[in-house]
């Protein structure tokens, strides 16, 4: 491995945002040969991590401090516009949509979701189980709350015992989620948890700060590691907890730092950046179509499904993510390798 320059902008990410939104997109049509296909989830996650960390780095690098509130202020201007269309839209609809579910739960969803603690409602009195893919958004938001801050102590620090923490952090992440897999007696509880579901952005963490690039041959691995989870981790819960996630993982951290050209091509790239929205509005309309006409008609529901969350991932990146995210980051614009960094930061998992 050698050390790179500050991040610059790559197509690549834009594709690997866009395979891992591929892969959820697919496990949520139930497609067969897919049961791991939630690990896709942890690919963004991973993603995150690292380019979070990269921004954050090149900012403070260039103006010697970081602005945490501008921070969380440009990342909120960047998720929750889209975020609150699609639960207006799903409040207007689902009344309809989902006839035997009581309004009065649909909205506490969607307000659990707004305010980013829809991950604690299995400890809040019940299950989201219409909106059940937002959890991972509430994850992101605490990290994006949590992470500075333990960033701008390690920037003090030596970088070598600053790698050091942070690959600790990660192991302790991981062990943590070994024990509370035993322990925990509801397993959806203890999978959505910001604290039992962070190792990924932890290793995104750590490769940002190592700010290092492999072999683009070194992607075929991260493939292969990321195949094989998704297609033999599921239904099997410890072992799925104890390496599952560990290897998908790795496989994200190859496919980051190899970053193949191939993975840059002009469509891939595109719906990577409609991956936000795709994710928002996917699950909604693949659970109701699974409820119409049965989960067996998989094709119908990845078709359909998956041809309307698209629509309404292009309207929501067109019409209001690019209004309000381009705003957010004219500081930024003084330097080109910051403006590099906050261009691949802005689209998030």
């Amino acid at each position: 491995m050698k050390p790179v320059a500050p991040v610059t902008y790559s197509p690549a990410l834009d594709g690997i945002r866009a395979l891992a939104a591929l892969v959820v997109v697919v496990h949520h049509a139930r497609v067969p040969g897919s049961p791991g296909g939630f690990f896709g989830v942890d690919v963004f996650f991973v993603l995150s991590g690292y380019l979070i960390t990269r921004l954050l780095i090149v900012e403070h690098e260039r103006e010697g401090c970081l602005r945490l509130g501008h921070f969380l202020i440009r990342r909120l201007r960047r998720l929750l516009p889209a975020l609150l269309l699609m639960l207006a839209a799903y409040l207007l609809l689902a009344p309809w949509v989902f006839p035997d579910v009581m309004f009065s739960k649909h909205l506490r969803d969607a307000v659990l979701t707004a305010f980013y603690v829809v991950n604690y409602a299995p400890h809040l009195g019940g299950y989201v189980s219409e909106l059940a893919h937002v959890w991972s958004l509430a994850v992101e938001m605490h990290f994006y709350l949590l992470w500075p801050i333990v960033l701008l102590g390690l920037l003090r620090l030596p970088g070598s015992l600053a790698i050091a923490i942070i690959a600790m952090l990660y192991i302790f992440a991981t062990a943590w989620r070994w024990w509370g897999a035993e322990n925990f007696a509801t397993p959806w509880a203890f999978y959505v948890r910001t604290d039992t579901h962070c190792s990924g952005l932890l290793l995104g963490c750590l490769l940002g700060y190592l700010n290092v690039t492999i072999h683009r041959y070194w992607a075929l691995a991260g493939l292969l590691l990321l195949a094989f989870a998704i297609t033999f981790f599921s239904t099997m819960w410890m072992p799925t907890v104890r390496y599952g996630f560990t290897i998908a993982e790795i496989g994200a951290a190859l496919l980051l730092l190899a970053q193949p050209s191939w993975l840059g091509w002009g469509l891939l790239a595109w719906l990577g950046r409609m991956s936000y929205g795709l994710y928002l509005w996917h699950y909604p309309v693949m659970r109701a179509l699974r409820d119409w006409v049965g989960s067996e008609h998989w094709l119908f529901i990845l078709i359909v499904g998956g041809g309307l969350g698209l629509l309404g991932a292009v309207m929501s990146y067109y019409f209001v993510e690019r209004r309000f995210y381009v705003p957010g980051f004219a500081r930024l614009r003084s330097s080109a390798p910051a403006r590099s960094a906050s261009r691949e930061a802005s689209i998030p998992p």
